[in-house]
């Protein structure tokens, strides 16, 4: 690392001797009228690659400074509505005053040159499958638990999300983990206006974190990288059972040296659900249905700013800040009965009254320096993260018949989360056919949560310490990895060994008793490719994983829903491993048919027991034996029909689990069907019609089944105000099949059915302003590239 540091200096030291001069100029229209803001852009003579770019002022006028001296260089002039000019600077070697430059008028209108490029609506690079969401009609309106529908075979019900029968998901934003937040609430919290795209990783290698046993999501917020001052505003509102509304703005302003990006989102998006279960209990049947809404107002704010310090070097740091607030009354109904024929021996209807205030503040910043021009680059970022909520539940219970008594219970639950990590990356190409990648990263978090348990006795509240419980929960990870990239003959792949040392400690306060967890080892993996053909392909991939259980699943706090029904954590759970393989055929290097097969071990799922005594039931997540999965799945794309753009395809898994539960043996297994479409289609006249469709078979989760579920939506668009408006109607869920599970096994027995929020209407619409645009080829050579100027998602 000092010998690093020792030449980068040197040569930064090398590079500030050499002589430099200024270049300014003038730019014109034919009848001799200044151009203001105009994109000028230095170009080098030999791959056209940008050493500088500058925006005209308003009276046409351009410079730029400090330009080395010695060498030839091209100018290019780029406007809207007027031909690009090019003009060769020779053998520059003093300053230089260009005579004023003159555009022409594109010979054609602007109706016959509508730019026609934009981006598909899924996209395969190297191993990860890209889901492009910005632009989408159909949930829109709605938070980044609806976009995460968008992903092919993605299914969400009650805030349990799978791909394909699969769970053990990774979720990061912008890069970063989230295992320690309140997941359910945040991505709730987030409109959906805040996404940009998705990006699945089914098979991640050793450069990230071994976390999680099945896919990497990884949420990349909007960023806008257009030179100038530009930005957009929009407002919607919608209507399904409640009204929803939101407004969000940003702004830009980019140059050669600076990108300053703000945004501003409010949203009020409300959303319910319900949960109906019966159980036997004994001889006798108990019928609850639970009524769960949510009425949040969040605010969103972010702001950044990205620094090109030279061609070869950029920093940046960004503050993103989320804050929620949500006060609603959830409405609970229990039926005791004989039987089901009978007229129910009590029935009680129990309000749970809840207050809840969130708050997420995220500072992330970055430094790339690019050592040299074959490809050896140096990354380093840190992330600061501070999430902080304040709940209150208020749980009340009204006897309708019946001779029980219940109760009041309070419940106060306190909490903050701080989460530190620091990672430093480097890259060095030997040859071009063969590269390594190394890096090292260190995480700490601290999760530290008070549930004040209270219960209403002789007209006073009085802490309950059955309930109560003081915890603190701590993380430190300390992570290295290496990573090769290599060619060997027409076969390419890629050989990674990461090496991850995790410590972490359960602390009850109430109880003065601890859990520890260390685990330190390495998780291999390594993927190949090769031609068949001169189209055809194939690609093979390994990987090995570890999950450990998140701070929500180890908490060993309760949560009600009535006076028989609640939750709680399992502070002795053990984390999952997992054994990864996958082949796929590609065509022109895409994948379209895949086959897998994963092996987990101690895989964390919610087993659902109760007490026959009190006929109370609870859920818990525990750890079962195994869990194997094999399949396959089927893309297509739509492009193929005339105007028709999107993706359609099929998954079909087997999901098996093996263990021992209540005492019994548990050997199940499922096949699962889950098939997709998204097509759009382009009207004349700037319109555009979206559908969006999934359908997912009967499935297995644990000791749970399920029976096949489907949702439809559909969505239209007007481009409006000469392109710079869009006007968007959406109705989501139009058609659709609610969740039913069924759980059989030893003693327990029990039916359910999960409803929520559908059939909404949204409409939006959405003003893009700016006085300046640069295209792609441009942006892709300019300063730092979208990939390195976007804060915080390495």
């Amino acid at each position: 690392m000092k010998l690093l540091i020792t030449l980068g200096s040197m040569a930064l030291f090398c590079l500030s001797l050499k002589a430099q001069a200024n270049l300014n100029g003038k730019i014109q229209d034919e009848n001799r009228q200044a151009i203001a803001y105009a994109n000028v852009l230095l170009l080098e003579v030999k791959d056209s690659s940008l050493i500088k770019g500058a925006i005209t002022a308003d009276d046409g006028s351009f410079e730029f400074s400090a330009i080395p001296t010695g060498k030839s260089y091209l100018l290019r002039v780029v406007m809207l509505g007027f031909e690009d000019h090019f003009q060769n600077i020779p053998d520059f070697k003093e300053n230089l005053n260009v005579p004023t430059i003159s555009l022409h008028n594109q010979a054609q209108t602007l109706a016959t040159a509508e730019v026609t490029a934009r981006k598909p609506f899924l996209e395969q690079k190297a191993g990860t499958l890209i889901v492009n969401v910005a632009n989408s009609i159909t949930g829109a309106s709605g938070s980044a638990l609806d976009v995460l529908r968008k992903v092919p075979g993605m299914i969400v019900v009650n805030d349990r999300i799978s791909l394909a029968g699969q769970t053990g998901l990774t979720i990061l934003i912008d890069g970063r983990p989230t295992q320690y937040m309140d997941m359910q609430s945040l991505l709730k919290d987030m409109p959906s206006a805040n996404i940009d795209r998705i990006e699945v990783i089914s098979q991640p290698g050793a450069r990230f974190d071994a976390q999680g046993t099945g896919a990497v999501l990884n949420i990349i917020l909007k960023r806008n990288m257009k030179l100038g001052v530009n930005g957009s505003a929009t407002v919607g509102a919608g209507k399904g059972k409640f009204w929803k509304y939101r407004a969000s703005g940003t702004m830009n302003f980019r140059n050669e040296k600076f990108n300053f990006t703000n945004s501003l989102a409010f949203s009020h998006r409300t959303w319910y659900e319900q949960l109906n279960l019966e159980r036997v209990v004994g001889s006798e049947l108990y019928k609850q249905s639970n009524f769960q809404p949510g009425l949040p107002y969040s605010l969103n704010i972010k702001s950044g700013v990205d620094y090109y310090i030279s061609k070869n070097q950029t920093a940046g740091v960004s503050v993103n800040a989320l804050g929620s607030t949500n006060e609603v009354v959830n409405k609970s109904t229990t039926s005791i009965l004989p039987d089901a024929l009978q007229k129910a021996r009590a029935e009680i209807l129990t309000s749970n009254e809840t207050d809840r205030r969130t708050g997420f503040v995220n500072l992330d910043a970055y430094y790339e320096f690019k050592l040299d021009t074959s490809g050896q680059k140096l990354n380093a970022d840190f992330s600061i993260n501070r999430y902080g909520r304040n709940v209150s539940n208020l749980l009340r219970t009204e006897v309708i018949s019946g001779e029980d008594n219940y109760a009041d219970r309070q419940q106060k639950q306190p909490g903050n989360t701080e989460i530190e990590a620091y990672r430093l990356d480097y890259t060095k190409p030997f040859s071009k056919k063969f590269k390594i990648e190394s890096g090292l990263k260190y995480s700490h978090a601290v999760v530290d949560n008070d549930l004040q348990a209270s219960i209403f006795s002789d007209n006073n509240w009085v802490n309950d310490p059955s309930f109560s419980n003081h915890f603190v929960f701590t993380e430190k990870i300390a992570a290295a990895y290496v990573s090769s990239n290599f060619t060997l003959g027409k076969m390419e792949g890629q050989a990674g060994l990461r090496y991850e040392n995790s410590q972490s400690s359960g602390y009850s306060v109430t109880l003065d008793s601890t859990q520890q967890r260390r685990i330190a080892r390495f998780f291999p993996s390594l993927s190949l490719s090769a031609p068949l053909g001169d189209k055809l392909g194939w690609s093979a991939a390994y990987s090995n994983r570890i999950n450990r259980p998140s701070y929500g699943s180890l908490n060993p706090f309760v949560q009600f829903l009535d006076p028989y029904t609640y939750r709680k954590g399992n502070p002795f759970l053990r984390p999952e491993i997992t054994d990864s393989y996958k082949m796929s055929l590609t065509y022109d290097k895409q994948p379209f048919f895949n086959l897998e097969y994963t092996r987990t071990k101690d895989v964390i799922q919610m087993v659902t027991q109760q007490d026959d005594a009190t006929g109370v039931g609870f859920g818990i997540d525990d750890n079962l034996a195994t869990f194997e999965r094999y399949g396959g799945s089927l893309f297509f794309p739509l492009e193929f029909v005339k105007k028709l753009e999107g993706y359609g395809g099929v998954m079909v898994f087997y999901n098996r689990y093996e263990s021992e539960v209540f005492q019994e043996q548990f050997n199940q297994g499922r096949w699962n069907v889950v098939a997709f479409l998204n097509a759009t289609y382009t009207m004349p006249k700037d319109w555009k019609f979206e559908m969006n469709g999934w359908f997912s078979g009967p499935g297995i989760e644990g000791i749970q089944t399920s029976e096949h579920l489907y949702g439809v939506s559909f969505g239209v668009q007007k481009k409006i105000m000469k392109g710079k408006g869009n006007l968007n109607l959406a109705l989501d869920d139009m058609l659709f099949r609610y969740w039913h599970g069924r759980i059989d096994h030893a003693a327990f027995e029990a039916n359910i059915v999960s409803s929520w929020e559908t059939r909404i209407a949204n409409l939006s619409f959405t003003y893009n302003f700016g006085n300046q645009y640069l295209n792609k080829g441009a942006r892709r050579r300019s300063g730092a590239s979208e990939e390195q100027s976007r804060v915080g998602e390495k």
